[in-house]
């Protein structure tokens, strides 16, 4: 589905499976407006009564699908879907971005699904928001032949094979009558002929376009961009410029999703109803958070944890600098866990966070403030070709810097690394950096045992860049940056325990700006 200031959405597993499990949150997820629902009757075969325990199979879009943290906070209800079931409930989330109910098709993305459902199993079925894409006609479905689709498709299919098929409205995105506040019925057309085809074809139904808009009218337009992709810049390294979405959700905003979902599963006339669990109402919002502590300080950011909220869906991170006014508080993080880490701080500066708790009713008092100093960088390195502009109180890295005792840095081997300087456009480190196109190459750095931090820059200003990278040979994970950006992300509780630090730098482009070094213990 287009329309995200974020990059495309990704081609994420399609099968992915979840199960409800103790988290270390359990939250107590509610609802604000009526949810609409109609309910269709449907002839249920006996073994279908029996079968225990039963898997949800979820076809769909972007709004739907299980994202990897790189897109936090993005987030599809479907990836939160199985909280709101009980144990034996396993849900298996099929969705994937830019899919139309043709498209899904074609790819042979619902054959894998029938491939494996079992009779009792369901088929829960969204779309609409791709099928109307006239400009995209590898999406484009016009409203009668998606009607067809689902028809013979999806529920004839998921039939024949004994499952439950059941239809499920397009969500709605943002999009309202600035006069008067209330919301549109979003993708009409595509809404009427799946409440027309499941009441031929004798199914259950799920009109999540009446319980989202619905919803979304009790809040209003301003508070529905807490449950879109409405975020600042500067929050999440991800996310340097911010997003503004009115199509995809927050996780926030997918808990909610998921939550009117699941209250009309439980008025639907099937076993599956009596699983559902955790999605009444609220009696009043959270309890003001305690505990609120900070370990893992850097230069950049800090990892925050506090006492869980019983009734929280999410928890709100701010900041703001020390001894500035309340006013000055500002989004830092989102974390459905009492647990966020905080980036894009200044090194050698005074801050003051809290944390809020929310669930549907509402926003918690804020948590008592705590008080953190960032640290300071013993360590900075401004990769990129020999002669490079260096940026002040950085240390120059080239291919021709390999490692030596003597020097206490440099890479191992840069036999197939390149390096580039794209000008003035970008600040000194970002300008310019060394790559390894579907390579690895790795830097050492000799330093004092203890615990690390590392900062690391990743960008090019002409083309995306991808890098994976592992401190002291254990993967940290992933780092992308879009064409003329360049991302910030931090890596926190690197040991280093024989006195040298050692990063190794890999991926799709392996590009590697600059690399900050911070001790926190």
């Amino acid at each position: 589905m287009g329309g995200s200031a974020a990059p495309p959405a990704p081609g994420y597993p399609h099968g992915h499976r979840t199960r409800r499990g103790r988290a270390l949150l359990r939250t107590v997820i509610t609802a604000v407006a009526a949810a609409a629902t109609a309910v269709v009757g449907l002839a249920l075969p006996a073994q279908a009564r029996a079968a225990e325990p039963v898997t949800v199979y979820l076809a769909s879009d972007s709004t739907v699908q299980t994202y990897d943290p790189y897109w936090v906070p993005q987030a599809g209800w479907g990836q939160v879907f199985d909280r709101f079931f009980t144990d034996d409930v396993t849900i298996a989330n099929h969705a994937i971005g830019g899919r139309s109910s043709r498209s899904f098709i074609e790819e042979g993305r619902l054959d894998a699904i029938l491939d494996v459902i079992r009779p009792g199993d369901y088929l829960f079925v969204q779309f609409g928001h791709n099928d109307a894409t006239v400009d995209r006609p590898e999406r484009y479905t016009p409203p009668d032949d998606y009607k067809e689709y689902l028809r013979h498709d999806y529920i004839r299919r998921a039939k024949e094979r004994g499952a439950i098929p059941v239809v499920v409205t397009p969500v709605s995105r943002r999009s309202f009558d600035p006069a008067t506040g209330q919301f549109n019925v979003s993708f009409p057309q595509y809404v009427d002929r799946a409440i027309a085809v499941a009441r031929e074809e004798n199914v259950p139904l799920i009109d999540l376009s009446a319980s989202s808009r619905a919803y979304l009218d009790s809040i209003g337009p301003e508070e529905a961009k807490s449950v879109f992709l409405h975020v600042p810049a500067g929050v999440y390294p991800n996310r340097p410029a911010g997003t503004v979405d009115d199509t995809h959700f927050q996780e926030y905003g997918a808990i909610q999703m998921a939550r009117l979902v699941a209250q009309d599963v439980a008025r639907l006339d099937t076993p599956l109803a009596s699983r559902v669990t955790g999605a009444g109402t609220p009696g009043a919002v959270p309890e003001r958070p305690t505990g609120l502590a900070a370990r893992d300080i850097s230069d950049q950011g800090a990892r925050l944890t506090w006492n869980a909220v019983p009734g929280a869906d999410i928890y709100r991170v701010q900041r703001k600098p020390q001894g500035a006014p309340e006013s000055a508080y500002a989004l830092a993080a989102t974390s459905t866990l009492p647990l966020a880490d905080v980036s894009g701080l200044s090194a050698g500066s005074g801050y003051e966070l809290r944390v809020i708790a929310v669930n549907a009713r509402g926003e918690s008092a804020p948590s008592a403030p705590l008080s953190l100093t960032t640290r300071s960088p013993e360590y900075r390195f401004d990769f990129g070709p020999v002669g490079q502009v260096v940026a002040a109180g950085w240390t120059e890295v080239n291919t021709g810097t390999l490692y030596s005792a003597e020097r206490g840095y440099g890479f191992v081997s840069t036999a197939e690394v390149i390096d580039r300087d794209r000008g003035g456009a970008l600040d000194a480190v970002q300008r310019d950096f060394v790559a390894y196109f579907g390579g690895s190459y790795e830097f050492r750095v000799d330093v004092p045992d203890g615990t690390y931090a590392a900062t690391v820059q990743v960008g090019d200003l002409l083309g995306s860049a991808r890098t994976q990278l592992a401190f002291e040979g254990r993967d940290a994970g992933g780092v992308s940056a879009g064409g003329g950006s360049v991302t910030t992300a931090t890596f926190t509780g690197i040991t280093v325990t024989d006195g040298q630090l050692n990063v190794t730098v890999s991926g799709q482009t392996a590009h590697l700006n600059g690399l900050e070094l911070t001790r926190t213990g």
